[in-house]
């Protein structure tokens, strides 16, 4: 197994180093259950070879933000020397990288079992709750993976997987995310530290599992084949109808498709049009049934259900940022385009107990 570690320069080089690679992240697509795309999806990205940058939202940002912090805390907590890891590994005979968050360079542990900093109180400068001499310690090489996770209460809730004797289990992705980790560092053990809510810090241990990893380099070895041999999955029409309609977007000027006498094409029109049909009805009943709730409502802000609540605040008009404006209607030249302010009308639903 040959292990090439790169350290980007920037993050256009990282993205273009994971171009070349199955990564920890991308994974869980060959299994069916990655939450951010499908294996179609990723097929044609390393087909056509698509620098793919990763859209970042609030909570990934604040995840960033705060993962030093996390990552501190868990190291005090447990007595471990970490270091970020910046560098990107690969197997270059498999095609699979990693990126990381953390590594575990050693862990400080009494001879009495417990984490240095079980004992360990600065403020006092003494050894509590041990009788053996401070000078007894005993600091052990035991190189592992912590992988952070900044995971707000609702989703681990819906997510993550917590029996009666506190065992914990992250979300598929995320496990699979981290055997995949392993496997590229060639390292023995990983934790998955995770701050729930804010307020809750959830710190799992997961040891390689040779049996995920056979599976892992098995699927690998069969998607970079079917890329040689040029044979795709087949796409998933519900999961990928988004990425589809990106693939054609574009229309040759003139060029006629001819559909008839295609019965199987005529078929999906039809059930197209029909579809298109129902929604369009729906949505007229439901306009309807919010005129008539807008009757009974009048200028009311809040409407107070005894399942539900439904919020008719005004937004005010609005105009174009400035810098979306361009230059001649920055000069007053051309009129800038401007929304009307309206009342909104968004109903919220409790959830059933």
């Amino acid at each position: 197994m040959s292990i090439e570690i790169i350290n980007p320069t920037d993050k256009k080089h990282w993205l273009e180093c994971r171009t070349k690679d199955i990564t920890s992240t991308e994974i869980s697509a060959l299994f069916g259950f990655s939450p951010y795309m499908t294996e179609f999806e990723l097929w044609h990205q390393k087909k056509s070879g698509t620098v793919v940058e990763i859209k970042g939202n609030e909570r990934m940002k604040w995840g960033t933000a705060l993962q030093d912090a996390i990552a501190a805390e868990v190291a005090k907590e447990q007595g471990w020397t970490i270091r970020r890891m910046d560098e990107y590994m690969r197997n270059t005979d498999l095609r699979a990288g990693a990126s990381f968050d953390f590594s575990i360079e050693s862990k400080e542990i009494c001879v009495c079992g417990k984490p240095i900093a079980y004992h360990n109180r600065p403020e006092a400068d003494q050894w509590v709750e041990c009788q053996i001499p401070r000078n007894s310690m005993n600091q052990t090489k035991d190189y592992g993976l912590l992988e952070i996770k900044n995971v707000d209460s609702l989703a681990f809730r819906d997510g993550w997987t917590e029996d009666e004797a506190g065992n914990i289990e992250a979300p598929l992705h995320i496990e699979i995310q981290v055997q995949h980790q392993l496997m590229v560092s060639g390292r023995s053990f990983a934790y998955i530290g995770a701050l729930v809510g804010g307020n809750r810090l959830v710190l799992i241990k997961r040891e390689r599992n040779e049996a995920v990893i056979t599976s892992i380099k098995i699927k690998i070895k069969e998607f970079w084949a079917s890329i040689e041999a040029s044979t795709p999955p087949k796409p998933n029409f519900s999961k990928d109808a988004a990425f589809i309609a990106s693939m054609y977007r574009y229309a040759e000027p003139n060029k006629v498709f001819d559909a008839r006498g295609n019965e199987s094409f005529i078929e999906w029109a039809r059930e197209h049009k029909r579809l298109g049909d129902i929604a369009k009805d729906c949505e007229t009943k439901r306009d309807a049934l919010k005129a008539q709730m807008l009757i009974m409502i009048g200028d009311a802000e809040k409407v107070l259900g005894d399942e539900f609540s439904i919020s008719l605040g005004m937004v005010s008009d609005s105009v174009k940022m400035i810098s979306d404006l361009t230059p001649a209607q920055l000069a007053g030249e051309e009129p800038v385009s401007k929304r009307a302010g309206y009342r909104n009308f968004r109903t919220t639903w409790r959830k059933q107990k």
